[in-house]
């Protein structure tokens, strides 16, 4: 009989420890691995309502929300009156929108957990307070009031449990926003009770990065490193701080090394996505290609790969796979298509000489997304390339209303197709603005006042802005040499102009600085023969010292 008892307890130990190296797995987002065992432990004692609770639990981190729901549905099934398994049907029917549903399954587990004759044990109660009052932090519609009363409840039970304080720190984290005080001061009491707990510290590096104190939350990643090299989500977020960083060969290696200990299928493929991000496209495609065959039902890869082969010039390799992107998403409506995928399909077109039809999707991406503002930019930069120059305005004029920060070099790109268009007026006013950062604009504000003036009686509109762009262009060896064909034209209509006003002693200089820049220019050649002109001793100053 002893020895059956022991063996018996012998047993439960070893689930018991078998359980905690799985719910370890999930922890480390070894999510396939730790389904595997999960099976393996339910198959051993189909009626542990607790182990299809924390497999359930598993699905739900890993995004699995449907396997997730049948399992917290068998485990409700199987132990009626384990409130483990209400909490979770609760937290999924949160995630999925429906929220009076969550709330009535957390009200049947908070009952079954107050029933006395259920005689639940306080530490399932203290896990069913705090995943309640997780969901109630992190999904929406959030109650900060309720889960902060969940927590209370959960502390009587034992506060000697770090989790308790990982849970009230991401209240406050919700509930305080950019003050990190009440939040850190919960975290390290998690790391007082416990020194290597390093959820603990993955939640003060990821506090420090809401905050954008990269070096701080890279420090609290490292240190989990170092206490548990094991601990796949630190090397996750630490590879995600080095890429938003721009430290991308850093973050890359990071997410080896988040691969090497979750190497799966599932997280192949993310790691392919990743390298993507970083724009080492010729890398991210070999990810790609090789991640591909473990699910070739991943559409998302297909979208990556598009863009990839676009990025390195690929194009009609580009168009198979975001083609097959295409047919995927609008067969299982699923992923979404948006405006970057018509964006890339139009690029793409245009690439290989289907000009119409690509400007078409573009157009299509910006309708879909209209805070995609490079896109009117390309829709504008194509028009211009095929000389439909009124169109291009009209798409650039889109660009800048749609952007949040009015790039001057829009109005640039604005004025020229104006000016191309011969809509001289409204190109004036758009290189008004440009001049505000690029002193060439001024050359162009000269061109539309000349076009602007009276051609038989001109009063000289495009003076003041020609002598505008001579005098921040041309005072230097490098602005001439940098503008000598704008310089020329400024100098030569300064010439014309004055000859014009029978000012000869300026048009002689004007026609001299033309020489100047050009001993060969031939109007210069035939002005400077004029009788007028040839007897003029051409000391006039042109560019006047500007007033301070």
């Amino acid at each position: 009989m002893m020895f059956s008892m022991a063996l018996l307890m012998s047993a439960f130990v070893a689930q018991s420890q078998t359980q905690q190296d799985a719910v370890t797995k999930t922890n480390n987002e070894r999510f396939e691995a730790a389904s595997a065992e999960f099976k393996t432990l339910i198959k051993a004692t189909p009626t542990n309502g607790e182990l299809y609770f924390y497999a359930g639990d598993n699905y739900l981190n890993w995004g699995e929300l449907d396997s997730a729901q049948t399992m917290f549905a068998k485990g409700v099934e199987v132990a009626p009156v384990n409130p483990l398994n209400y909490v979770g049907l609760g937290r999924v029917a949160r995630l999925k929108k429906d929220t009076s549903k969550g709330d009535a399954q957390f009200a049947k587990a908070i009952e079954i957990m107050c029933t006395k004759s259920n005689k639940v044990d306080k530490s399932i109660q203290q896990v069913g307070y705090l995943k309640i009052a997780e969901s109630l932090i992190q999904v929406e519609p959030r109650n900060l009031d309720q889960a902060l009363a969940h927590i209370t409840t959960a502390t009587k039970f034992n506060d000697k449990n770090p989790a308790v304080y990982i849970q009230l720190g991401d209240y406050y984290a919700e509930k305080d926003g950019f003050n990190l005080s009440n939040a850190l001061m919960q975290y390290n009491k998690a790391l007082e009770i416990n020194p290597k707990y390093t959820i603990s510290l993955l939640r003060k590096g990821v506090l420090y990065v809401k905050v954008k104190n990269w070096d701080e939350g890279l420090k609290y990643y490292n240190d989990a490193i170092a206490i548990d090299p094991t601990f796949a989500p630190a090397y996750r977020e630490k590879a995600e701080l080095l890429y938003r960083a721009g430290r991308y060969p850093q973050a890359v290696s990071a997410y080896e090394s988040y691969l090497q200990l979750n190497n799966s299928c599932r997280v192949q493929q993310r790691y392919a996505s990743f390298v993507f991000l970083t724009k080492d496209y010729k890398k991210a495609i070999e990810e790609l290609e090789k991640a591909l065959p473990c699910n070739d039902q991943n559409a998302f890869m297909y979208r990556l790969l598009g863009y990839g082969y676009y990025e390195v010039g690929d194009f009609a390799k580009g168009t198979q796979y975001l083609d097959q992107f295409f047919t995927m998403a609008q067969t299982n409506g699923r992923p979404e298509i948006v405006g970057d995928d018509y964006a890339y399909k139009g690029k793409l077109m245009i690439k290989q000489g289907q000009d119409s039809l690509g400007i078409e999707m573009l157009k299509k991406s910006v309708e879909l997304d209209p805070k995609y503002v490079e896109g009117y930019g390309e829709i504008a930069s194509n028009y211009s390339r095929l000389k439909k120059h009124a169109l291009a305005a009209e798409w650039f004029q889109k660009k800048i209303d749609a952007s949040e920060e009015k790039a001057p070099l829009d109005y640039y790109y604005l004025g020229q197709s104006y000016y191309f268009a011969k809509d001289y007026a409204n190109s004036d006013a758009a290189f008004a603005t440009a001049s505000s950062r690029y002193n060439d604009a001024y050359f162009w504000r000269g061109k539309c006042n000349s076009k602007l003036d009276n051609p038989d009686a001109p009063v000289g509109l495009a003076k003041p802005f020609y002598e505008e762009a001579i005098r921040l262009n041309g005072s230097t060896p490098e602005g001439i040499t940098a503008n000598k064909k704008n310089l020329i034209e400024a100098y030569s209509y300064l010439g014309f102009f004055y000859y014009s006003q029978k000012n000869f002693e300026c048009s002689k200089a004007a026609w001299l600085k033309v020489q100047e820049l050009d001993a060969a220019n031939e109007k210069a050649k035939v002005a400077l023969t004029d009788k007028d002109v040839a007897a003029a001793v051409g000391t006039c100053e042109l560019i006047p010292a500007k007033a301070e």
